[in-house]
């Protein structure tokens, strides 16, 4: 049970930092961004490239982060920044922003897996009868730092102040003088930084390969319709459940139906609260 247990909060802890980019993205521009997975991709490949060339571990990854952060801003700024008055084309746009990334991943890589060693991979936590490797622990030290970053960032700088004015009223917040362009920017940055970051700590743990990220960003959609559209807490609290669900759901069930488990949870949630874990109709980012 306590193994089932922290093997959940692992999963919570990777699908909230997906979820976190995710629904801040949807918040701002209401836009499902399924590119988040390409950009995952060719943070991880990145981070690969850079590590077998020679480069410390810590190195590859920043340079993973910063592609990662400056391919999601051009995915707004060349594509999602042209359809932003036109909602309903976004989901397409979405699907085909992840086809061209991951079919670049495709062509520059191949399909064969990769494998990023990390100074951490070897480690083993020991809690009572219960172990968690050095690469779990590092997916949930990840998620809460990022989770603390960026209430930080939302709620106490006048940066975050300025997203969530976007978000809640476009027009008001351009009358007022805010760049609506520059935040849409830093939302896509922040956005991009997150899914980056969660593709760094779990590729250890999953071979990196131009389709690693497509049924992590599955269940970090049932996250966010979990958790209420366009809310952080929210993400976070659908992440751990969802990975709580599926982990308990794997031990005392079966493996083979671990995301159908998630899927379950999810139908359950829209039934009992249709609006979410945390419904944010009034505040689109909090």
């Amino acid at each position: 049970m306590a193994q089932a247990l922290l093997n959940g909060v692992f999963l919570g802890s990777l699908f909230t930092l997906v979820a976190l980019g995710l629904t801040l993205v949807y918040g701002v521009m209401e836009i499902p961004n399924f590119a988040q997975a390409g950009v995952m991709v060719l943070a991880a490949y990145t981070t690969w490239t850079v590590e077998t060339a020679g480069a410390p571990f810590l190195l590859a990854a920043a340079a993973g982060l910063a592609v990662a952060g400056i391919l999601s801003v051009l995915t707004e700024v060349l594509a999602y920044r042209w359809i932003r008055d036109n909602p309903a084309a976004a989901p397409a746009i979405a699907l085909g922003l992840l086809l061209i990334l991951q079919n670049t991943a495709l062509v520059i890589w191949g399909g064969e897996g990769k494998a990023l060693d990390t100074p951490y991979d070897s480690w083993t936590l020991q809690l009572g009868d219960v172990t968690m490797s050095g690469v779990k622990v590092v997916v949930v030290l990840s998620a809460a730092a990022a989770v603390a970053v960026l209430a930080a960032v939302l709620n106490r700088t006048s940066l975050g102040r300025s997203i969530r004015a976007v978000a809640q009223d476009r027009e008001a917040a351009s009358l007022l003088g805010v760049s609506v362009k520059r935040q849409y920017i830093l939302a896509f940055l922040l956005a991009g930084l997150l899914g980056g970051l969660a593709a760094i700590v779990f590729a250890p743990t999953f071979q990196i390969s131009p389709f690693m990220a497509d049924s992590l960003l599955l269940s970090a959609f049932v996250v966010v319709v979990v958790g209420g559209l366009g809310s952080v807490l929210g993400a976070v609290v659908g992440g751990m459940a969802l990975g709580l669900v599926e982990s308990l759901g794997a031990t005392f069930i079966s493996p083979a139906y671990q995301s159908a488990f998630g899927f379950l949870f999810l139908v359950a949630v829209l039934i009992f609260r249709p609006t979410g874990i945390r419904s944010v109709n009034a505040q689109r980012v909090g």
